[in-house]
């Protein structure tokens, strides 16, 4: 059987005991195995256009039902089973748990909510507001939100082509220094 084995693995490229290269030379029984084995590889892959005769497949059948029968065992029924008793809480945990959650982050949200509006209250105080906190703009004044937006929060051409001019020259600036960084860097 270890000899089966073996032979199986040297089919498949596998390295085996240099002995046993020399019994399957000597063994012709070995030999006929491989035959069988590779003639058997080669009609599974299509690659070969022998026709297997009958003696082939009575061999095949023999070999089936002299293979070792297993039996399984039976599966048992559902009264069999003993199922453990879990606790009330433990039965419930799974539909309790997104509850709980949401009602966590629920809590979260009304505190922040709450806490941001005393914060807001609080303009007389000395207390500064966190920037990220505050909801009025820099402005401190709200605008209309609308598409008819007022001429007067828009900025005129000279004022354009100002903003446009220095940020050329900031982007000039910028690449002028990369250069010289990055020459530097080079040598």
């Amino acid at each position: 059987m270890q000899h089966k084995e073996q032979l199986s693995a040297y089919m498949d490229g596998e390295e085996v005991r240099r002995d046993f290269v020399e019994d399957l030379c000597q063994d012709q029984e070995l030999q006929k195995t491989w035959t069988t084995l590779h003639i058997a590889r080669a009609v599974m892959r299509n690659e070969s256009n022998i026709i297997l005769d009958a003696s082939f497949t009575e061999k095949m059948a023999k070999l089936i039902e002299d293979e070792p029968v297993i039996q399984l065992k039976e599966q048992p029924t559902p009264e069999q089973v003993i199922i453990p008793k879990q606790s009330f809480f433990a039965k419930t945990r799974k539909y309790f748990a997104p509850i709980l959650q949401t009602a966590v982050a629920a809590s979260v949200c009304l505190i922040a909510v709450f806490s941001i509006q005393n914060l807001n209250k609080d303009k007389n105080s000395d207390v500064t507001i966190s920037p990220a906190l505050q909801t009025l703009p820099f402005t401190q004044s709200v605008q209309e939100v609308s598409y008819n937006v007022s001429h007067k929060n828009v900025p005129s051409k000279e004022q354009l082509e100002q903003q446009n001019k220095r940020l050329n020259e900031i982007l000039q600036n910028y690449q002028l220094q990369r250069r010289l960084y990055s020459d530097s860097k080079a040598e």
